[in-house]
């Protein structure tokens, strides 16, 4: 990337929104073992599902925006949609649902992906311009 704002940016949207994620998988750990104690055996099930689902996509997260900023700076487009179809996989597993801690991470995570994009979205434009 070009532009380090977009980068550093992008970086602190997928981190924050990463460990929003972890958060939001914490809270859903809390309330499938409160569900548990009490004998909701369906509901702690959800929310127990729901917890390793997100803290799989929130660990993700962590590290495709870790690898952005670091080992694939060259690379924008791959880190770019990458951090963008995570949280939608998070969301097409999930739903949308009652976590909120969890869906602002992903409307993070997804932030820090379109900036990411900007700079091969702005490349493909030049790229097809000039052809035109």
């Amino acid at each position: 990337m070009e532009n380090r704002l977009e980068r550093a940016m992008g970086h602190l949207f997928g981190l924050v929104g990463g460990l929003l994620i972890l958060l939001g998988g914490v809270v859903a750990a809390t309330f499938g073992v409160a569900d548990l104690v009490l004998g909701r055996f369906a509901g702690a099930a959800a929310d127990l599902g729901a917890t390793i689902v997100l803290l799989v996509v929130g660990s993700l997260v962590l590290v495709f925006a870790h690898l952005a900023d670091r080992q694939w700076k060259e690379r924008p487009l791959t880190s770019g949609v990458l951090l963008v179809v995570l949280p939608l996989i998070g969301w097409a597993v999930l739903g949308l649902g009652t976590n909120v801690v969890a869906l602002v991470g992903g409307i993070l995570v997804v932030l820090a992906g379109v900036l990411y994009l900007i700079e091969p979205t702005e490349h493909a434009a030049l790229v097809l311009g000039s052809h035109a």
